[in-house]
């Protein structure tokens, strides 16, 4: 399988939460999924209307610091790159990605892919959960110290595999998204 060309479509300033014994995967450190659902953006980051409504992400890093102002204490700086393929049911479905992000990832380093839902192709919908993290996937998938999937095929073919097996309510609702994970070098 061809690698598909992955899409910038933005940055998000993160709290990045640790691993807690829920977790029961011990190579597991700290979560760095694409979703809120554990580690956690800023307070009423949404109230500022910074981000853009297409991914709900901010077009350029300066814009995410800008919502966090003097409480930046604690917050990591991620990048995120999309496939324009959906995982649904099983099925591969193309997803047109319009991408209003800027900017280079010189200044990144690419930590693993994350496998998340989003239900509705509409705005006003963010990234929902990551069966990796959110349904402690993790037990059973493959993944890094940071909760990622470390190879792009095996990201694909666990990516297929969870949205056929949602259609029986093992996981949570699809499509699904695969979706590169990069952090701000220090």
């Amino acid at each position: 399988m061809n690698k598909p060309e992955s899409v910038l479509i933005g940055y998000f300033p993160k709290k990045i939460a640790l691993r807690t014994d829920w977790f029961k995967n011990s190579t597991v450190e700290d979560i760095y999924s694409v979703c809120e659902c554990i580690s956690k953006g800023p307070d009423d980051w949404i109230d500022k209307w910074k981000h853009n409504i297409t991914w709900w992400l901010f077009d350029t890093p300066e814009a995410g610091l800008e919502v966090l102002g003097a409480n930046d204490v604690g917050f990591t700086m991620l990048a995120y790159k999309l496939f324009p393929v959906q995982f649904d049911g099983g099925a591969l479905q193309p997803l047109e990605i319009v991408s209003t992000a800027r900017g280079e990832l010189n200044n990144f380093e690419f930590l693993g892919y994350d496998i998340v839902s989003r239900s509705v192709e509409i705005a006003e919908v963010r990234f929902e959960h990551s069966p990796l993290s959110c349904n402690n996937g993790c037990e059973k998938i493959p993944v890094n110290k940071h909760c990622l999937i470390d190879d792009f095929k095996t990201a694909w073919k666990i990516a297929e595999s969870i949205s056929a097996e949602s259609k029986n309510g093992s996981w949570e609702p699809g499509p699904y998204c695969l979706v590169e994970v990069y952090r701000k070098k220090n």
